[in-house]
């Protein structure tokens, strides 16, 4: 299996070199497209909401700003990929293409970001985002492209150097079963698979043979851990044992439980989603 498009939603801040140079290197074992996306609302229609009605100089004046500002962060994404395909050896490209090398591409889209990226996604093998603790939209943005647009979607940390040990976090759900499915391109290039099995305070532990017998299909001999039975929900705890194993890559399930009920009590989707110690993708 491969990956032929990846897309970065940028947004011209500091989280935006992270999820650039992720992209790419999660781009290099197929020599895949990056897609760069920078989404921004109309300049006219990103009005600040104040007590009183604005004087048209005033709207004027406002939406003249706003243009500098999407500006300056255009510019700010050009520098930076200009700066990452020189450093990661990735060429530039006026649209998506597949050759001997990753290549990166730029298209701006005006519109509310989280639906204008959860459009783009639609046709991308793999979406790369910036935590969710970046922002109330990056927050959003995740969400919408996991629920609503089904894509897989790798979240950015510190860019590992490949992806060579990857960490599956198992609980023989709907949603891990997916998000294995999803990582299937980065399992058959990694030297090294672990499965972690999440075991349940109540119940028998987990029957690992038909998981076991889907991954060995695809050639692959992972190992398994397992770890014992929890009274709540482990949170970040899965995160942070694959990152103790030295992965490069968390492979979990997103949302096994409602969205609600994970909202409302916790959960590992929601924990992860926002301080990953280390590169995680999710499906669900």
């Amino acid at each position: 299996m491969s990956l032929g498009k990846i897309l970065v939603p940028l947004d011209g801040s500091d989280h935006d070199e992270a999820s650039l140079i992720t992209a790419i290197r999660a781009a290099r074992p197929f020599n895949a497209h990056v897609a760069v996306l920078f989404a921004h609302p109309d300049p006219a229609e990103a009005m600040p909401i104040v007590g009183v009605p604005l004087s048209g100089e005033a709207m004027s004046a406002v939406i003249d700003g706003n243009m500098r500002i999407f500006r300056t962060k255009a510019k700010r994404i050009h520098d930076m990929m200009a700066r990452a395909g020189v450093a990661e050896g990735a060429h530039l490209a006026d649209a998506p293409c597949h050759g001997d090398v990753v290549t990166i591409s730029y298209r701006e889209a005006v519109g509310y970001p989280p639906q204008v990226i959860s459009s783009r996604a639609a046709l991308a093998d793999l979406v790369v985002c910036t935590p969710a603790e970046a922002s109330s939209q990056a927050f959003e943005t995740s969400i919408d492209l996991i629920l609503q647009a089904r894509r897989p979607v790798l979240l950015a940390s510190s860019p590992p150097a490949a992806f060579r040990k990857v960490a599956i976090g198992w609980n023989e759900s709907m949603a891990a079963a997916h998000a294995i499915s999803a990582a299937m391109p980065f399992l058959e290039k990694a030297d090294i698979v672990e499965l972690i099995c999440m075991e349940q305070a109540i119940g028998q532990s987990f029957d690992t043979g038909p998981v076991m017998a889907y991954l060995k299909a695809h050639g692959l001999l992972p190992s398994e851990v397992h770890l014992g039975n929890w009274d709540a929900p482990p949170h970040n705890m899965l995160a942070k044992l694959a990152l103790e194993h030295n992965a490069d890559l968390l492979v979990i399930g997103a949302f096994g439980h409602s969205r609600v009920r994970e909202t409302l009590f916790g959960g590992v989707t929601n924990e992860t989603l926002c301080r990953p110690p280390l590169p995680v993708l999710f499906a669900h």
